[in-house]
């Protein structure tokens, strides 16, 4: 049902103008620089000032090798705690003490949303099966959010067996996860509060995908954490640790090593105490911080930083994460065969990146929201230039640089007691640090790859990642594939999403392929929605 605000403005229809034009600051600020370091740095800085190019290059290897450490430091101290929390008996969190006078454990609700279209009909069975899994089942709502464009729509969202939102795409919307979610989240809102009558202040709403796998007690843990932080609250995401894993072993062997340096990565902004980490594709919120929000914005594409943005503004910089040590997984993109899969993660990619579509919208909030602290809106505006500028040019500039400025003579100090020098070039000095962190990276890679496989998610509903032929030798040689992953999965497609942004702002929004349930129709049902060549909005 639509809720009686249903049609109100939720967007800055005034300022889009604004976005759509700074849109194409990714690609100028991508190409501009590279050309400038590839080319024109590497004429005169080469020629006229050496000395400026290798304080550049020092500068971004320093940069690298920090930013290196903090990851697996983060991605070990969050091993640690996942391994605590992984293990608690089903009642383990409503046992646990809290704040004198806090809400009653079984006084929460949850409203999940699963925003879908055309998706396969048994994959969102296995996703609703974890959901009924859970410790505390019976107090969550699910909320299938159909797309009222999807002929099957009514069939498949009676398949959560308690409500689902139909969503009428209008002018202006953007189709998607977003304006999806912005609906059902109202529909949601309506139902619970109006007419179950359950209390706003009480309930959580969280979004996840089609193929999202809860732990057991995810739910049970949100709800611990969502009494403890007091009237914090209504001012927290909670983030549960992301991973790619479920069919990390059914995907070619350069896509399931993509998805495993993007799960440990998330391991390490999970797991570094310094980090605020932003939502990814899965999180929770509190009813009344969504609800202050105006909801999701439907005219955007990229949906969970975007969400984040959005309530940070609306609560004047209140908002923060509350981080979850507990893992949800969510599938790898699997195609119909093996280049099929390879052509729809890297589509995949491409769509991920297309997030740099928030820099324009953060540097028109930065300036026109005075109510927010400048601190946060900085904070805000540099953490997305760092991940979606930054780290490709810099990713870029650490393989060029010793075949474009290795000729570079540096002398190195042998000897702080005796003072002995040694004259080397710059590509053999860069070729030995990258020898060194590759060798430690390749290590780390494959011991956390085993352990969560084998340890953490090994009997996990739906999880598919510990077959004894997809460990030993074979697995760690296809580790050694994370750096043509990261050149043919990350910045090829950062770059082709930069660039098709800078010819227009606006998304054709394809779904990712979920060919999961690769038995026909496993769970005995009808495939209501696995057309691939169907799924172009």
């Amino acid at each position: 049902e639509a809720a009686p605000d249903q049609n109100e403005e939720v967007c800055c229809g005034h300022e889009q103008t604004m976005y759509h034009v700074l849109a194409r600051l990714p690609a100028i600020h991508t190409f501009s620089f590279l050309a400038f370091f590839l080319y024109f740095g590497h004429v005169w800085l080469l020629m006229q000032r050496p000395d400026i190019a290798v304080w550049v290059i020092g500068t971004f290897i320093v940069y690298g090798v920090v930013r290196f450490y903090a990851m697996w430091f983060g991605a070990w101290n969050c091993l640690f705690l996942l391994r605590k929390n992984d293990t608690r008996e089903p009642d383990h969190w409503q046992k646990q003490a809290r704040p004198l006078g806090s809400m009653a454990f079984d006084s929460v609700w949850h409203a999940i949303i699963i925003p879908n279209y055309k998706e396969p009909i048994d994959k969102l069975r296995q996703t609703l099966d974890t959901i009924a899994a859970q410790s505390i089942a019976s107090r969550i709502v699910v909320c299938m959010g159909m797309e009222a464009r999807d002929p099957n729509a009514t069939a498949v969202g009676r398949l959560g067996g308690y409500c689902y939102s139909l969503h009428p795409v209008t002018d202006g919307e953007t189709p998607g996860k977003s304006s999806n979610e912005n609906w059902a989240a109202r529909c949601v809102s309506h139902y619970m509060v109006e007419r179950l009558r359950i209390p706003l202040d009480c309930i959580t709403i969280t979004t996840c995908d089609a193929d999202t796998f809860f732990h057991p007690n995810h739910f049970s843990y949100l709800t611990h954490e969502f009494i403890s932080d007091g009237e914090e609250r209504y001012h927290k995401f909670y983030l549960a640790v992301t991973n790619f894993l479920p069919n990390v072993n059914q995907v070619p062997a350069v896509c399931a090593t993509r998805y495993t340096v993007l799960s440990v990565g998330r391991m390490a902004e999970m797991g570094n105490p310094l980090l605020s980490p932003f939502p990814l594709a899965i999180y929770s919120l509190s009813l009344r911080l969504a609800k202050k929000a105006a909801f999701w914005d439907p005219t955007v594409i990229p949906e969970d930083w975007h969400m984040y943005f959005r309530c940070m503004y609306a609560d004047e910089g209140k908002v923060s994460a509350s981080k979850l040590m507990i893992t949800v997984g969510t599938e790898a993109v699997e195609g119909k065969d093996y280049l099929d899969t390879v052509k729809e993660t890297y589509d995949q990619s491409v769509r991920w990146q297309w997030g740099a579509i928030d820099v324009g919208y953060l540097l028109v909030q930065t300036f026109a929201r005075w109510d927010t602290p400048i601190l946060k809106r900085i904070q805000m505006l540099y953490a997305a230039y760092d991940h979606h500028l930054l780290a490709v040019v810099i990713a870029v500039v650490l393989v060029t640089a010793p075949f474009l400025y290795g000729k570079i003579p540096i002398i190195v100090n042998l000897n702080i007691w005796t003072g002995a020098e040694m004259l080397l070039p710059l590509k053999t000095i860069m070729i030995l640090v990258w020898a060194f962190h590759f060798a430690l990276h390749f290590l780390s890679l494959c011991y956390m790859d085993h352990t969560l496989r084998n340890d953490l998610l090994k009997n996990r509903l739906h999880f598919e990642t510990s077959k004894e032929t997809n460990n030993g030798p074979m697995k760690w040689i296809s580790l050694l594939l994370f750096p043509i992953a990261d050149i043919f999965l990350f910045i090829i497609p950062t770059m082709h999403a930069h660039a098709k942004m800078f010819v227009s702002s606006n998304f054709n929004y394809v779904p990712s392929a979920k060919m999961g349930a690769r038995c026909p129709n496993p769970c005995g049902g009808e495939d209501l929605g696995n057309d691939k060549d169907d799924r172009k909005v």
